[in-house]
């Protein structure tokens, strides 16, 4: 029995070369397959932050509208509480204790430690608890209020930083919630702006 060394060693070397591109491809597979698990992973934990930050933004909202119509159930103004003098930036406050929420005119950016919120064990997001309660999350939210002027002569509405002035009456208050956050390492931010009217 004659055996050919040549053609055996070339049906070897052909072999080697097939397990390398069958490896190579079953490789690529995994590679994509882990890259597309993390890439879902990461795009899921972006949206459930996102989601956190736009309920804390509104929740910032209706408390302001909140107070709004306290005021009119206890005959105050409708404003009263929503400026501190010439102060319109805030933090939204809840008294735990007296279930109550109001409005904290000391912090001025979103930068500052107040602003930060904390969870508590009843998982509610605090600010401005003295000391914190609960743990320090991811997310900063400030309350910004601009004044809604009506100007009589001319029929206008506009917003304004300042108080309104002569010849215009104050209608509202457009209220801006800033919330931030850091996610692996980036930073991430949102606004969410509504109006409330003195209707009534």
């Amino acid at each position: 029995m004659d055996f050919n060394y040549k053609n055996l060693k070339s049906e070897t070397g052909q072999s080697l070369v097939e397990m390398i591109i069958a490896i190579a491809i079953i490789l690529t597979g995994l590679i994509g397959a882990i890259a597309l698990t993390i890439s879902n992973l990461s795009g899921s934990a972006e949206a459930g932050t996102m989601v956190v930050a736009t309920n804390l933004a509104k929740e910032g909202i209706e408390v302001a509208r909140n107070i709004r119509d306290a005021n009119w159930l206890k005959n105050l103004a409708w404003d009263n509480g929503l400026s501190s003098g010439a102060d319109y930036t805030a933090i939204a406050v809840f008294n735990p204790a007296t279930k109550q929420w109001g409005l904290d005119f000391l912090p001025n950016s979103i930068s500052d430690a107040a602003a930060k919120l904390y969870l508590s064990a009843d998982n509610l997001y605090l600010q401005n608890s003295t000391p914190p309660v609960g743990n320090q999350t991811i997310y900063s939210r400030i309350l910004t209020f601009g004044q809604i002027c009506f100007n009589t002569s001319t029929k206008t509405e506009t917003v304004s930083d300042s108080p309104c002035g002569g010849g215009e009456n104050k209608i509202g208050i457009r209220i801006k919630a800033d919330v931030a956050w850091i996610l692996s390492g980036k930073s991430r931010s949102l606004t969410v702006e509504d109006k409330i009217y003195n209707w009534r």
